[in-house]
């Protein structure tokens, strides 16, 4: 009888799918990092819809209302707008 682990046939790495071991820890942890905060969900400033995503460096945008702002390249502050 083979042993099967309770995780089994799930992708292991969440973010860091893609990335294997020949990439080192430090560089894993970090994208993991980077990639939480870009792929977060964000609401729209402007009709409060949840498809406000990030379409290119620096450029935010709502799929809903066609609403489009500057920020930064991973991140964006509406809390200073």
């Amino acid at each position: 009888m083979a042993f099967q682990s309770s995780s089994a046939g799930v992708p292991e790495g969440g973010n860091r799918r893609g990335l294997g071991a020949k990439y080192g820890a430090t560089v894993r942890k970090r994208y993991g990092r980077v990639m939480s905060v870009l792929k977060r969900t964000r609401r729209c400033p402007s009709c409060g819809s949840t498809r406000f995503r990030r379409k290119g460096a620096g450029i935010w945008a709502c799929a809903t209302c066609k609403y489009t702002i500057a920020g930064e390249a991973y991140d964006v502050q509406l809390e200073k707008m």
